[in-house]
């Protein structure tokens, strides 16, 4: 076999000009595969992060203003079969009823969902009156063999999800 048939890789090593029919004496190709980034170092992409990503610019108008809550309805598949505002609130709170949820869940065939609402202060930390909310939206959606995925608190840049809090 003549140096002129071998890749570049294969050539380190070969003397040039010399012809070989021992193919033992080439070079070792060594292949490596190496991340420049680890799976470790990656951001975790989570579903709250995702749907807040979705669910963000619906609170544009009222981020600072005041508290309103959102719910994204979606099928056993997890794909958004839309977003409907559940409450406007005050400065202080809003109402999000377990009625209103389930009977919207049930009216669009939704079989899963995810509850959001802004706290204009900024300040992501949920309150008593948001964890036990969100208590009885999933204990409620349970009975019924539906999920709720999450509530997730919008802020300008980040939030705050309860399912990755671990309430």
């Amino acid at each position: 076999m003549k140096e002129e048939y071998l890749s570049p890789e294969i050539k380190t090593g070969i003397e040039p000009n010399l012809d070989f029919d021992d193919l033992t004496r080439l070079s070792e190709v060594e292949i490596r595969y190496k991340l420049k980034v680890q799976p470790k170092d990656r951001p975790k992409v989570t579903m709250a992060m995702e749907a807040y990503k979705l669910i963000r610019p619906f609170f544009d108008d009222c981020l600072h203003h005041h508290e309103e809550a959102w719910i994204m309805l979606l099928n056993r598949n997890l794909k958004v079969l839309g977003v409907a505002r559940l409450s406007v609130g005050n400065q202080e709170n809003t109402i999000i009823d377990p009625r209103t949820v389930l009977q919207l869940m049930l009216k669009t065939n939704a079989t899963s969902s995810i509850i959001f609402h802004n706290h204009p202060s900024q300040n992501l930390a949920f309150s008593p009156e948001d964890l036990k909310v969100t208590r009885n939206i999933m204990d409620a959606c349970r009975l019924l063999n539906m999920n709720c995925l999450d509530h997730v608190i919008v802020g300008e840049e980040s939030y705050s999800s309860y399912s990755e809090g671990g309430y």
